[in-house]
């Protein structure tokens, strides 16, 4: 780990805010940096557009907002919506492993340039698509997060009516009822290891996991990791072995009356039906709605969860955290039933924390 600095936060003197909003637009969700501001009685307004305008001003809440943008980006960084698997950190390595992360910095790389912002459009298609690390940040005495930095693409579909399309398009594909477009699209991915020495724990974070598909996200976790252990040797040992398995806690946390509040669950029951239930309005928790209820009732509680997705709102620390696990229906008549990894979605550090442990709990 040679090179230049462990870590580049914005400068709120020097970057625009122009930058900083167009990056937060392609990561951050507007409903939750709006629910930011006005816990921050900061003027939240209509949308993007409308706040670049406001924190353009070199006076009234514009530096405030300025700095308030550059604490949520920055936070955001290594937040945000994460596919995480977790792993044992090997024994005896704590030491040397802390001397290795306080000393570190990170090499030269096409994304350094830019970074903690992501490269421009054009320079994304001739960057790197192998995990580069771009920064290394203490987190607590004994934690840390190192951020890796790719470019990937999705496919991004637009399904269009017959009736939507131009007369030029219509008379060219004559007879069809619809027609499908596929655009790939480029993104940079900030993937995140956060070490935790004291837990003795790695856990790796995909970014963005909604723009993969669900076979990719393991392979993601591989190549992060192998980047990492060949920073870190020590850690090889730690990449060579199985992530938590971390089934049990589907049905740990649901059966768990006051764990959280239960938004999705999909779930087998003993008389053989499998069922898909989806809670509508956002404050209300699936394990007290009256069909769910009475249904659960009628079989003794006797469910088999495969997929749940529940969250918390929290007051320590302030926010909320929203955890989904998805295992496949097969799983439940498994002697053994598997499930290397979940999904947590927070904006800051210590509520995606918050998160892991709501699951690491339950195993």
């Amino acid at each position: 780990m040679a090179g230049v600095s462990a870590q580049s936060p914005i400068s709120v003197l020097t970057t625009k805010p122009d930058d900083v909003i167009n990056a937060m637009r392609n990561r951050c969700s507007w409903p939750s940096v709006r629910a930011a501001l006005k816990k921050l009685n900061l003027p939240a307004g209509l949308g993007w557009n409308e706040l670049t305008g406001v924190a353009g001003d070199k006076s009234g809440n514009g530096p405030k907002l300025r700095q308030f943008l550059a604490n949520y980006y920055q936070e955001h960084l290594i937040a945000g919506a994460r596919y995480v698997q977790v792993y044992d950190l090997p024994d005896g390595i704590k030491a040397s492993l802390l001397t290795t992360l306080k000393n570190a910095t990170v090499p030269k790389s096409d994304f350094q340039s830019a970074y903690p912002l992501p490269l421009a459009s054009q320079a994304l298609l001739s960057a790197p698509s192998d995990p580069t690390l771009v920064e290394v940040r203490a987190l607590s005495q004994d934690d840390y997060a190192l951020v890796f930095c790719s470019v990937r693409a999705y496919d991004d579909r637009e399904r269009y009516e017959y009736s939507q399309l131009p007369s030029l398009v219509q008379q060219t594909y004559k007879g069809i009822d619809e027609l499908i477009t596929v655009k790939k699209i480029h993104f940079q991915a900030f993937d995140v290891v956060v070490i935790r020495t004291g837990l003795k724990r790695i856990e790796v974070c995909i970014d963005q996991p909604a723009k993969g598909v669900r076979g990719f996200l393991g392979s993601a976790v591989l190549s992060v990791f192998g980047t990492l252990c060949n920073n870190i040797p020590a850690l090889k040992t730690a990449w060579q072995d199985a992530p938590y398995n971390v089934f049990k806690a589907i049905g740990g946390i649901y059966f768990q009356q006051s764990e959280g509040t239960v938004r999705s669950l999909s779930f087998r029951t003993q008389t053989g039906s499998r069922k898909h239930e989806k809670m509508i309005k956002s404050d209300d928790d699936l394990r007290s709605e009256k069909f769910h209820n009475a249904g659960a009732k009628a079989v003794s509680n006797k469910l088999s969860p495969y997929e749940l997705t529940v969250d918390w709102d929290l007051k320590l620390p302030a926010g909320q955290v929203e955890v989904t696990m998805k295992a496949l229906i097969r799983e439940v008549s498994s002697p053994a039933p598997q499930l290397d990894g979940f999904y947590v979605t927070a904006d800051s550090t210590q509520l995606m924390a918050v998160g892991v442990n709501k699951v690491l709990k339950y195993l």
